[in-house]
């Protein structure tokens, strides 16, 4: 008897390790909460507050790209998400995108006010700025300086 080879879609070897989709659908909303907290703060032009969230935005962003990293590697692993996890996660996903995009809305808008404030900075100095030039009959005008320096402490 002869019978035609199955095709059938690429299992699992043996102790494949395992996608937890449900820890990818909690990290993803976590961070879209930390963007959106991002966000608001950012809103508020109170950009100092936004260091404290750095660090568990870090951690949430390796521990999603550790999930990539294991998907890149065993691409099976997609066919074993449960049709309504891939629904949540599509909408998490979906938040998390249009989160993501106010977010750099927001820090565009950020740095184009702490540009506009750089140059009205750097105009009062230039304005303040100035050395007296002296003719025959004492002092004559000012003269604005060549160079002007100013530095900051802080960037966006």
């Amino acid at each position: 008897m002869n019978q035609e080879p199955r095709t059938s879609q690429p299992s699992a070897p043996i102790n494949a390790p395992k996608l937890k989709i449900q820890d990818v659908i909690t990290l993803t909303a976590r961070l879209a909460q930390l963007l959106a907290e991002e966000v608001d703060l950012l809103g508020d032009m109170k950009v100092h507050q936004i260091e404290a969230l750095q660090q568990e935005k870090l951690f949430l962003v390796s521990a999603l790209e550790a999930q990539r990293k294991l998907v890149d590697k065993n691409p099976y692993l997609i066919e074993s998400i449960p049709s309504q996890d891939k629904k949540d996660l599509e909408e998490v996903v979906e938040v998390f995108n249009n989160i993501l995009e106010e977010n750099h809305r927001k820090l565009l808008m950020a740095k184009e006010v702490n540009h506009k404030i750089v140059e009205a900075i750097t105009a009062v100095v230039k304005e303040n700025t100035q050395t007296r030039a002296y003719g025959s009959k004492g002092v004559t005008n000012k003269i604005p300086y060549e160079t002007l320096s100013v530095t900051l402490n802080k960037t966006i």
